[in-house]
C-alpha cells in the first residue's frame, strides 16, 4: 500500500467510526478506535504508529516522578572536586550535563555543560577547583529549575522546550532533591528509548543459582537466558510474534504493566518471576523461581 492510499484508508476509516461516536470526545474516540481496530484485526495504523499514539494518550496524566531519574542513581559532582576528576567523571559516564553540589545533594549549586569544562582544560586548568568554576556565571548554570514530582510530563516539556532548559531537579515536599529529568528522559516516554554511542550499559548478568533459582538482568535476551541456563521461556509464547526479545518485555506481557518491586508475576509450567528491581518506567532485574518438576523437565529435555 502506498503512503497516499495509506492516509486515504485512515482517513476513511476515522470519517466512518467518528460518525458513530459523535457523542464521545476526540480522544475517547481515538483511544476506542486503536483498541477495537487491534481487537479486530484490521488497523489502519502501523504498530509503530498505535505505539506513539498510545504513548501520547497516556501521556496526560503522567507526572514528573514517572519520568525522572529517582535521587539513587543521579550522577553529580560535588563543588570540592577538581576540574580534571569531574572531567573523568563526564567521560566515565557519557553525560554531557551533571550537577554540581554543595554539602549535599540537596544542595545544588549549578549545572555544567561539558563545552564549558573543555574550555577549563584547554587552559590547563586541571587542578582547579570546580567551586571556582561556580563563581563565573558563564561557566556554570546557576539557574536550576526546581519542580514538583506531581507537574505533569507535558507541562515540563512544553516549559523546557519554551525556555532552552535540558535537565531540571525534582524535589520533595521538605525541598530534599527526589529526582532528576531531562528533556530526553520526556521524549522518551513519547518516543521510547533513545540511545546514542555514548549511553555506556554493562553487559545483562544472568546467574545461576542453587534450587532452581536465576537472577537475570530485564534486559537479557531471552536466547541468551535459554544458552546459560536451558530454560526456553518462549515454548509456551510465540514470542516472535508478539516481538518480545528480552526478560523485562516477557515479564511485561504476562503482567500487562509494570510491577512493583517484591511482587511476584505468575508465569507457564508454575515457573514465577520475583520483580527485584524496577523503577517507574522498566522492569530492571528479576529472580527466576523454576519449580522442582520443572527442573526435572528442563533437564530430561537437555
Amino acid at each position: 500500500m502506498t503512503e497516499e492510499n495509506h492516509k486515504e484508508s485512515v482517513w476513511r476509516w476515522l470519517k466512518n467510526f467518528l460518525g458513530c461516536k459523535q457523542q464521545e470526545t476526540v480522544r475517547e474516540t481515538i483511544e476506542d478506535l486503536i483498541e477495537e481496530a487491534s481487537s479486530e484485526g484490521d488497523c489502519p495504523f502501523s504498530e509503530h504508529e498505535q505505539l506513539l499514539l498510545n504513548n501520547i494518550l497516556y501521556l496526560k496524566d503522567k507526572k514528573c516522578c514517572h519520568a525522572m531519574v529517582p535521587r539513587a542513581n543521579i550522577i553529580a559532582f560535588p563543588k570540592s572536586g577538581t576540574v580534571k576528576e569531574l572531567a573523568e567523571l563526564m567521560v566515565t559516564r557519557g553525560h554531557s550535563r551533571i550537577p554540581i553540589y554543595g554539602d549535599s545533594l540537596d544542595d545544588i549549586l549549578g549545572i555544567i555543560h561539558i563545552i564549558d569544562l573543555a574550555k577549563c582544560l584547554l587552559k590547563n586548568e586541571d587542578n582547579l577547583k570546580v567551586e571556582e568554576l561556580v563563581k563565573v556565571e558563564e561557566m556554570v548554570n546557576r539557574e536550576v529549575k526546581f519542580v514538583s514530582p506531581s507537574m505533569r510530563v507535558l507541562d515540563l516539556l512544553r516549559d523546557m522546550q519554551a525556555n532552552k532548559i535540558h535537565m531540571a531537579m525534582v524535589v520533595d515536599e521538605y525541598g530534599g532533591i527526589d529526582g532528576l529529568v531531562t528533556i530526553e528522559d520526556l521524549l522518551e516516554e513519547i518516543v521510547g528509548d533513545i540511545e546514542d554511542e555514548y549511553d555506556f550499559e554493562e553487559q545483562p548478568v544472568i546467574l545461576l543459582q542453587d534450587e532452581g533459582l536465576i537472577i537475570a538482568d530485564a534486559r537479557a535476551e531471552l536466547d541468551e537466558i535459554k544458552e546459560v541456563t536451558h530454560l526456553d521461556l518462549c515454548k509456551n509464547l510465540d514470542c516472535d510474534t508478539l516481538e518480545i526479545d528480552t526478560l523485562g518485555g516477557y515479564v511485561f506481557h504476562i503482567a500487562q504493566r509494570i510491577p512493583s518491586r517484591g511482587e511476584v508475576i505468575d508465569g507457564p509450567d508454575g515457573i514465577k518471576f520475583r520483580i527485584l528491581e524496577v523503577d517507574p518506567r522498566r522492569i530492571k532485574k528479576v529472580m527466576i523461581v523454576i519449580p522442582k518438576t520443572g527442573k526435572k523437565e528442563n533437564s530430561n529435555a537437555e
